[in-house]
C-alpha cells in the first residue's frame, strides 16, 4: 500500500474549521458530513452510547464524540453489504472509517445528514 501525501491525511480536532490566528487559518467553504454508528451490543446497558463522527472532505479536518442516540432510533448502516473481516477492519481505525465514508459521500452514494 502506497504512503499518503501530508495534504491527504486526516486532522482531528476539536471544532471544524475553527481556524487560528491570520497566520495558519486556512479558508475552507466544505461542506461538513456526519455519522453515527453504535458500538454496544442491543442487550449492553451502555446501547444508547454512540460514536459519532464529523468531517470536512476539503480540509481533511474530522472530530470525534460519544453521543446519545435513543434506543429506538434506527441507525443507517453503509458497511452492511460489506464482508465481516472489512466491516471489523473499517471499524476499528477511525482513519479507515472516515476513508470509507467520505468515498461515499463524494461517489454520491451516502446522504449529507442523517435522518
Amino acid at each position: 500500500m502506497g504512503r499518503r501525501t501530508a495534504d491527504w491525511t486526516w486532522t482531528k480536532v476539536d471544532t471544524i474549521h475553527r481556524g487560528g490566528d491570520a497566520t495558519d487559518a486556512v479558508a475552507c467553504d466544505g461542506q461538513i458530513h456526519s455519522y453515527r454508528y453504535r458500538s454496544y451490543a442491543p442487550s449492553d446497558s451502555s446501547y444508547e452510547r454512540c460514536v459519532g463522527l464529523a468531517w470536512c472532505s476539503m480540509c481533511r479536518e474530522y472530530s470525534g464524540a460519544m453521543v446519545f442516540v435513543p434506543r429506538g432510533e434506527t441507525l443507517p448502516d453503509p458497511f452492511a453489504d460489506l464482508p465481516g473481516p472489512e466491516r471489523g477492519r473499517l471499524t476499528r481505525s477511525e482513519v479507515r472509517l472516515l476513508d470509507h465514508l467520505d468515498r461515499l459521500v463524494r461517489r454520491g452514494t451516502w446522504p449529507t445528514r442523517q435522518p
